[in-house]
């Protein structure tokens, strides 16, 4: 992965908290989807076999979700160009600056 933004900042949270739920939530709606199946053809003892397939193929489905989209997110932060800060060259540092005297324009 890029170490772009590996700083302290806030700026990719929202992309890692969805990629954080992905797993969760592709487990829990396939645990529900096979209990209801399993339920269907096979009756109480089928809702718990089919909760348990469900549960692995949402793990499954869930693991090669998160990688799909990590991977989209570095090819996302490669194809970005990266941000150089601004730094003066030395004769402008060592320039003497004149400041207007307000004072006497206003007096």
């Amino acid at each position: 992965m890029s170490d772009r933004n590996s700083g302290g900042t806030f700026e990719g949270a929202g992309r890692w908290c969805a990629v954080a739920s992905e797993l969760p939530c592709s487990v829990i709606v396939m645990v529900f989807i096979g209990d209801i199946l399993g339920q269907t053809w096979g009756g109480p003892q089928g809702a718990l076999t089919g909760a348990m397939i469900g549960a692995f193929v949402g793990l499954f489905l869930g693991v090669y979700s998160v990688y799909i989209t990590i991977q989209y997110y570095d090819k996302l932060d490669l194809e970005r160009p990266i941000l150089r800060q601004y730094r003066p060259s030395q004769e402008e540092i060592d320039e003497d600056v004149e400041f207007p005297d307000y004072k006497k324009r206003y007096e």
